[in-house]
């Protein structure tokens, strides 16, 4: 590791936790998703991998006494439990308003026949994958800790 631990392992597992996302909606779906990269949601969580990473990256190197670990856990506690609730409840909400909008199309397609035929009353999708369902965080908070054991034990 070159100028600080706990920082350079955290974006390890959450780089490592994207590319394991892309490359497993490839091998599920045999379809290359590029902007799946840069996107929330999925398995495994890179939010909850990110956040345990630097939080056992500061147990480790800093201890548990430490204000930081103190700080890390808390922050940790925080990201996890909003991916698995809010940006989830958010996701589905998402979902629903989504399918709406395609019916309200469909009925304005059908009603307004001889109007405007090619109108649309939404024209924008809203992104349903934002959270985590709990066992996507599970499996993002056991890569962050992966990663962390990994490199501190064989590589530090």
């Amino acid at each position: 590791m070159f100028f600080n631990y706990p920082l350079e392992v955290a974006i390890i597992a959450l780089v490592s936790a994207q590319i394991i996302k892309f490359f497993a909606f490839y091998i599920l779906y045999k379809k290359w998703v590029p902007s799946l990269l840069f996107s929330t949601g999925g398995m495994p969580s890179s939010h909850s991998a990110f956040v345990t990473a630097l939080a056992l990256a500061l147990a480790l190197t800093e201890g548990i006494t430490s204000p930081l670990f103190a700080i890390s856990f808390v922050l940790a506690g925080v990201v996890i439990h909003d991916a698995i609730g809010v940006r989830r409840e958010a996701g589905k909400h998402a979902t629903v308003l989504n399918q709406m909008a395609q019916e309200i199309n469909i009925i304005v397609k059908e009603y307004g026949k001889g109007k405007d035929k090619d109108s649309r009353v939404v024209e924008t999708k809203l992104k349903e994958l934002l959270g985590h369902e709990p066992i996507e965080a599970l499996s993002g908070i056991l890569f962050g800790a992966f990663v962390v054991l990994v490199t501190y034990f064989f590589i530090l």
